[in-house]
């Protein structure tokens, strides 16, 4: 993996060098400084006066400043943890193989009466479109994940003259307001942001009027900010749809009714029991990971 001032001077010398730092950022750069200073590139004196600047800096282009003359390899740290990461694997997992294995069985000829040479052609062919679908989505939601935590788009011109345009106008402008609050206390807790100047540009939102003066807000914020990370709740869902999913197949199977509805309720609670323990078990890794993040120094 890059060390932190590989991807920080990375950053520094693309297009989001104006991009204000995190916490995250800062603390990963104290941790070069430091090993820079075991190894005798830095004096004692140089690391505080470093450290200082590392804190004092708001920018990823302050930050290389820092780290300018120390070399790109000193440090082996790994880059920032995707919060969702485990989740993700687990949700490509359901798709990749479970979830082919479910339609297949569903679109069976023979229903549970197929032979096995009918269900290994006919799984192979839809794994085989669920595989070059999940492909071309994935190729599709790159630029999606560009302009994640962006604005929505500006109102068409006309839109406000024309038959409710304004109206939609007036509620676009709003779901905007609420996006950028949201972006600016994200940043505020990943210190990007000190308290007054998410205080200061809290203030400017409501005065707003347009979308240009919402994305002025937060031109020198990184994409993605409002993004939460998984939570205890996420997991007690999960783990509440499969107990309930269990009950349902429990309940049709002991009492054996003979009916459409039961059979649709069966083959739902079964899925459901198929596909959400693998996703609940991703939450879980990823809610502890976040638990023992926060309680890192």
């Amino acid at each position: 993996m890059p060390g932190p001032e590989v991807e920080i001077a990375a950053t520094a010398g693309g297009s989001r060098s104006h991009l204000r730092a995190s916490h995250a950022d800062r603390e990963r750069l104290i941790g070069t400084l430091k090993t820079a200073f075991v190894q005798g590139r830095l004096t004692e004196d140089e690391l505080e006066a470093r450290v200082d600047l590392v804190y004092a800096s708001r920018t990823y282009a302050e930050l290389a400043e820092v780290t300018a003359d120390i070399p790109a390899e000193l440090s082996g740290a790994k880059s920032p943890r995707d919060p969702w990461r485990a989740t993700k694997i687990a949700s490509r997992i359901e798709y990749a193989i479970f979830l082919p294995g479910i339609v297949a069985f569903l679109l069976a000829p023979g229903g549970p009466h197929a032979s096995a040479a009918e269900m290994v052609a006919l799984t192979s062919i839809v794994c085989l479109l669920f595989w070059l679908l999940g492909v071309f989505m994935l190729v599709a939601s790159r630029p999606a994940k560009r302009s994640a935590g962006q604005l929505p788009p500006r109102a068409v011109p006309g839109a406000a003259a024309s038959a409710g345009g304004g109206e939609r106008l007036h509620v676009s402008h709003a779901v905007a307001r609420e996006q950028v609050n949201r972006i600016l206390a994200a940043a505020w807790e990943q210190g990007r942001l000190t308290e007054d100047e998410r205080d200061a540009r809290t203030a400017k939102v409501s005065a707003s009027r347009c979308h240009a003066d919402l994305a002025a807000l937060v031109a020198d914020l990184p994409a993605g900010l409002a993004t939460l990370p998984p939570t205890a709740r996420d997991v007690r869902t999960g783990v509440c749809a499969t107990i309930a999913a269990a009950g349902v197949l429990a309940a049709v199977l002991l009492s054996n009714p003979d009916n459409r509805l039961a059979f649709l309720a069966f083959l739902f609670a079964a899925a459901t029991l198929i596909a959400t323990p693998v996703i609940t078990a991703g939450l879980i890794f990823d809610v502890r990971h976040q638990k023992r993040s926060r309680g890192r120094p």
